[in-house]
């Protein structure tokens, strides 16, 4: 383990108050690897909690200030939801810019026991502490940004009306993978 990604994590467990479960996500011999980190019950009893680690490892030209890496909670104890995150952290790294707004469509439903939900929105991050979210690591500024899961039917409405306004929609709980969907 690099200092930069034990720095990363030491981050991550002062929030959190305990090691996480992770996962890798890229082959043992990819440079630079590519994982998940989850905490359970963080936001109450079943609730699930990741972030990524291996985005930021990679360079893209509108990257100056700092590099993103994920951030999923989700009311519910299925881990699907944060290997989403991690999908979604190793499939355009490297070739999109992972900005507000992004919509990630994963072409299937990520969690399907529970939910037909198969894209994720990336926005602002609002479950944690804004100063949280950003992290100084030797090698670069870590900024975290929030998944938010939708309806691919949700997809249209996000463009029409924009991030900030149909995450802003009241009364939806967009931690809840059993929501219905959001219609114009």
């Amino acid at each position: 383990m690099n200092s930069s990604m034990r720095l990363y994590l030491d981050h991550l467990e002062e929030w959190a108050g305990e090691e996480p479960e992770y996962h890798l996500l890229s082959a043992e011999t990819a440079d630079p690897p590519l994982l998940t980190f989850t905490y359970r019950g963080r936001f109450g009893p079943n609730t699930i909690a990741g972030f990524t680690y291996g985005l930021s490892l990679v360079s893209h030209p509108e990257w100056r200030l700092a590099r993103p890496e994920l951030f999923i909670a989700m009311a519910s104890d299925k881990e699907e939801w944060v290997l989403a995150a991690g999908h979604v952290a190793g499939a355009w790294r490297g070739e999109k810019r992972y900005r507000t707004g992004d919509i990630f469509d994963l072409g299937t439903p990520i969690s399907p026991e529970e939910s037909e939900m198969s894209a994720l929105l990336l926005f602002l991050v609002t479950d944690l502490d804004p100063d949280f979210a950003r992290v100084e690591l030797p090698d670069a500024t870590v900024v975290l940004a929030q998944l938010y899961p939708l309806y691919e039917s949700e997809v249209a409405l996000v463009e029409q009306q924009g991030p900030a306004e149909f995450l802003s929609t009241e009364n939806v709980d967009f931690h809840d993978p059993r929501r219905p969907p959001l219609h114009s």
